[in-house]
């Protein structure tokens, strides 16, 4: 492996978080690379772009979601904000478990958005009603006892009704707070 392409292994496992980076030993490492902010940036772009292209299942379209809203966050790359934060109600090949995982990282993201005034009310507004629409699919699943879920799921995530009814009206309840 060239050492750049180390580097964009590190950067990309920590989603270009240096903290991290420093916290797990990998740190000095990874500036020894002298990686410059355009590199970052594009490396940034190409893995979100890969990661809308996708159509990664379970734990893995989890983590690389959880890893694409952490450089949405950052604020260099508002053009793909509002495809991020919906890409869990919107995206058909997910399962349910995963999308229920993903809501609440798709939450943060929606706080951040909320921070930065770039998220209006009236596209909050927007956002609730699709999750209420995908909450009572969800929710008739749930009771059929038909929840999709990804095999790599291995403990029962969401398989209590009553627990996912509430874990979803709490995330209701947020939106309408944000």
């Amino acid at each position: 492996m060239d050492r750049m392409d180390r580097a964009k292994e590190l950067f990309l496992k920590y989603s270009g978080n240096r903290f991290y980076m420093d916290l797990n030993g990998e740190g000095h490492e990874y500036a020894g690379y002298d990686v410059s902010k355009e590199t970052e940036e594009a490396w940034a772009r190409e893995y979100i772009s890969r990661f809308f292209e996708s159509e990664k299942q379970g734990k893995e379209a989890l983590n690389a979601y959880s890893s694409v809203t952490v450089f949405l966050k950052s604020g260099r790359y508002n053009e793909d904000l509002k495809r991020g934060l919906y890409y869990p109600l919107r995206s058909e090949h997910l399962d349910d478990v995963t999308i229920l995982f993903m809501l609440k990282i798709s939450y943060s993201l929606a706080e951040s958005m909320a921070k930065k005034r770039i998220l209006s009310r009236m596209e909050k507004n927007e956002y609730l009603k699709e999750l209420d629409s995908y909450s009572l699919k969800a929710l008739e699943r749930m009771e059929k006892g038909s929840l999709t879920r990804a095999d790599d799921y291995v403990m029962n995530e969401f398989s209590d009704p009553d627990y996912v009814k509430g874990y979803l009206n709490d995330l209701r309840k947020k939106w309408k707070g944000l």
